[in-house]
């Protein structure tokens, strides 16, 4: 079967930059999940990858901010046999006057058991490798223990096999899939190529104009790549 991915979007806020980069950057159909709190959006993706036959899925959150280069280097290595998940990755935030973080969303892990079943402390993510490091690495893949939604692709039945799902309280699907892939020695790939922003500010979440409980829920999909592009959120 030909190569036939699907970008399934986690949009519980409308940040319009993010939204700006996915319309100009990707032109495969997809899949905005608007105003569903997080355990809420993994069921519903979970269900949608389940009753849909695209031959790979690749999922990213609502705050960042994508590049032509990051979404190439990942369409081309999702589609690569040889990587079992193939992530982006980003800056952990955005500090002062816009500037990245130190820290990157790489980390070579591996992750630790965490103490408490509802979910990891900070401390409990794992060491964060420097930005600088990672963008000065060779233009090739390299291991990485955290599939961080960062465009975090991967075929339909490995998804089917690893379902999302939150930590006890909620939320962390992100940390709950990358330490299940990791028990199941289920290997986790990125590139320099495949950076994109991180809009986060802080530790804190961004709360710019957040949907969940203040609009409906609602599963928006679009065509792009057959010339059925719907108008949505325009920007």
């Amino acid at each position: 079967m030909s190569y036939n991915p699907c970008l399934l979007v986690m949009q519980p806020r409308e940040i319009r930059e993010s939204l700006a980069s996915i319309k100009k950057c990707f032109d495969i159909p997809t899949v905005y999940f608007k105003a569903f709190s997080e355990p809420m959006v993994v069921r519903e993706m979970s269900k949608y990858i389940r009753e849909n036959n695209y031959t790979h899925y690749i999922i990213v959150g609502d705050d960042a901010v994508i590049t032509r280069q990051s979404a190439e280097c990942v369409l081309q290595y999702t589609e690569d046999e040889r990587f079992d998940v193939f992530t982006g990755w980003m800056n952990m935030h955005l500090e002062r006057f816009g500037k990245f973080s130190k820290e990157s969303t790489i980390s070579y892990g591996p992750l630790i058991p965490i103490n408490d079943p509802t979910g990891p402390t900070r401390e409990e993510y794992g060491k964060w490798e420097p930005m600088q490091i990672i963008r000065g690495l060779p233009s090739q893949p390299f291991r990485t223990a955290y599939a961080n939604f960062a465009l975090t692709g991967a075929t339909k039945e490995l998804w089917e096999r690893f379902p999302l799902s939150t930590h006890l309280r909620g939320n962390s699907s992100d940390h709950q899939l990358s330490y299940r892939l990791q028990t199941a020695g289920v290997k986790v790939w990125s590139h320099p190529s495949a950076f994109i922003k991180h809009l986060r500010r802080g530790w804190k979440p961004l709360l710019d104009k957040w949907l969940v409980w203040n609009v409906p829920s609602e599963i928006i999909e679009t065509n792009r790549s057959w010339g059925k592009r719907e108008d949505y959120e325009r920007t």
